[in-house]
């Protein structure tokens, strides 16, 4: 007998706790039963992905013991896989839509007002309205108010740059959660095995060093490249800090920070204390990296939603995208910006001299850099 109701049944193989231990559905003591099948649609960039994780609570407390199924591209499954309240992560591909489009789901949401999430959640949802945004009529439709906002903020940037609320916040109005109710940072696990790995490599790079690190994500992206300090700036910021304290500085990034990595290393001087370690396209490695160091300066990238699930203290630099829509989880992440222009939030990239990173005071950085390495330490939820 086979028990079809356990979350761990995988159909075309035996489950883990029968390669662990033998164990067999009829007296199994493994089985966890769900009541409902629930689909979760996120194919954005890694760092929206994975900042949706907070809203997995308020999804599953809204369901009878769920199974959560979450539908992603390849880059982000394997970071999804790492979150504990995940019991399926499906790969958008030809398979990925059979199995989502034939999973039976009692509910489907789609929170992204984007063409494919939206008709992937119609195309699964065959017993009523996805949560978020579904097709109807070859257009993408919010499920309710709440969703017409976001969707409105979408159209128009004057609205973008007027919000006030965090990402999270906004996605809980679209589920129906009440004002104030508690944002909770992501939940993740780091294996050891990647973990191990990370800390051989900083002793590598540091040797056995005891002083505090503190890790700068050097890069960006491609379409908002003033999302982040430029190489001299960077640099400067480490000297800086490290005149006030006595730390190592970890350059992260992946293979698209190659050249701007160079360009910081090759400005040190002897016994400056920075060194590199990108991860390539290995967002595990990059992770586990980042959970070996005490403080993090970054722009509004994939690090920035990482660092609330791991417990780093942040510091976190704005210029053409949303102050407001990140999270601060009571002051885990220190929030500065430029406020000398009146173009913040433009959704692009200026070709101005003065801007929003060239203005940026890196002797304030420096101060909530000191200040965040003051933290306690927290550990994952």
């Amino acid at each position: 007998m086979i028990n079809f109701a356990c979350r761990h049944y995988k159909g075309s193989k035996p489950c883990v706790y029968n390669k662990l231990d033998g164990s067999e559905c009829p007296t199994c003591s493994h089985a966890s039963e769900y009541r409902e099948r629930v689909l979760f649609i996120k194919l954005d960039a890694i760092g929206d992905v994975f900042r949706s994780a907070s809203l997995l609570p308020a999804i599953i407390a809204r369901h009878q013991a769920p199974y959560i199924a979450w539908l992603t591209g390849k880059a982000s499954a394997p970071l999804v896989r790492l979150m504990s309240d995940v019991d399926e992560v499906i790969e958008l591909s030809e398979d990925g839509i059979a199995r989502a489009t034939a999973g039976g789901w009692h509910q489907v949401y789609s929170l992204s007002n984007d063409l494919t999430s939206a008709s992937l959640a119609t195309l699964a949802n065959r017993s009523g309205a996805p949560v978020g945004f579904f097709m109807r009529d070859g257009i993408i439709t919010p499920s309710n108010e709440a969703a017409m906002r976001w969707l409105e903020m979408g159209a128009f940037d004057r609205l973008k740059a007027a919000n006030e609320h965090s990402y999270q916040r906004r996605m809980l109005d679209i589920l129906g959660e009440p004002e104030g109710a508690a944002i909770p940072r992501p939940a993740l696990m780091i294996g050891e095995t990647v973990r191990r790995a990370a800390t051989a490599r900083l002793v590598d790079l540091f040797g056995d060093s005891t002083r505090p690190r503190v890790a700068i994500n050097i890069g960006s992206s491609a379409r908002w490249p003033k999302k982040m300090l430029y190489p001299e700036q960077i640099y400067s910021y480490s000297q800086r800090l490290r005149d006030r304290a006595d730390v190592d500085v970890l350059l992260l990034g992946g293979d698209a920070e190659t050249e701007k990595a160079a360009s910081i290393l090759a400005m040190r001087a002897p016994g400056d204390r920075i060194e590199a370690a990108l991860t390539g396209h290995s967002v595990l490695e990059f992770l586990a990296l980042l959970s070996q160091v005490d403080a993090l300066l970054c722009g509004d990238t994939l690090a920035l939603h990482i660092a609330p699930a791991i417990g780093l203290p942040t510091v976190a630099v704005f210029g053409p995208t949303s102050f407001a829509e990140i999270h601060t989880f009571d002051g885990l992440i220190a929030k500065t910006r430029v406020n000398s222009l009146d173009c913040l939030v433009c959704q692009g990239d200026c070709q101005k001299q003065r801007n929003c990173m060239t203005l940026m005071d890196l002797d304030e950085l420096v101060e909530l850099t000191l200040g965040q390495l003051q933290r306690a330490p927290l550990v994952a939820d």
